[in-house]
């Protein structure tokens, strides 16, 4: 089991090693994961009114749910692209096009809006919620489409990307319900709101340019 598990470690640094694009997968996440959306939104107030406990079933929820999610368009997208690789540059351009656009509507935002939740989302719950969350649905074929390639590389680029999306789907929904009662107030503030917006667009802006000269 230990030679196993050794085994899978070597491969996955390996391919993240021999990944080109891992800064630039790593920028889009962590910019699409932590920047305010229903996840986040509920995770922190969760967090906040239930504790870190009894959130953490949405957590792993959004945790499993989103990778999968990924997957999902991850192997239903490269059939289309094997067919038509014209499709994933259509794609590509209308990505590129989207994060500037999501740019534009971080600056333009001014507060977080936050529904309130009766009790805490289960596990199921949360998992199915990802399918339909727009987001999250847009990320993920923004994510397939640029960062995992149609070639030999194909099953190395989708475990790179399954694994980052992993790690900063729980990363990020764990925070924002940990610390949901103190981000909650920080983005309150209508000069922490700009700043924070004003870093996500900037950052969002320079996904495009790395991506486009890699």
């Amino acid at each position: 089991m230990l030679l196993l598990y050794d085994l899978f470690m070597n491969i996955s640094l390996f391919s993240i090693l021999s990944y080109p694009s891992f800064i630039p997968l790593l920028i889009l996440l962590f910019v699409g994961n932590f920047t305010p959306g229903p996840n986040n939104i509920i995770a922190s107030y969760s967090g906040f009114n239930f504790g870190y406990r009894r959130t953490f079933p949405h957590i792993l929820g959004v945790t499993f749910g989103w990778p999968s999610l990924v997957l999902v368009v991850n192997f239903g997208l490269i059939i289309l692209f094997n067919k038509f690789p014209i499709f994933q540059k259509i794609i590509e351009i209308l990505g590129s096009i989207f994060l500037i656009y999501l740019a534009y509507t971080l600056v333009q935002s001014q507060t977080v809006e936050e529904k309130e939740i009766q009790k805490p989302m289960t596990f199921l719950g949360s998992y199915f919620f990802q399918f339909i969350n727009p987001k999250g649905v847009v990320t993920a074929t923004i994510v397939v489409s640029q960062f995992v390639s149609i070639g030999e590389f194909f099953f190395r680029d989708t475990l790179v990307v399954i694994f980052s999306t992993l790690f900063f789907a729980f990363l990020s929904i764990s925070t924002w319900a940990i610390f949901g009662k103190y981000l909650r107030t920080l983005l309150s503030g209508k000069r922490s709101v700009i700043f924070f917006n004003y870093l996500m667009a900037s950052m969002l802006i320079l996904i495009v340019i790395l991506f486009w000269i890699k």
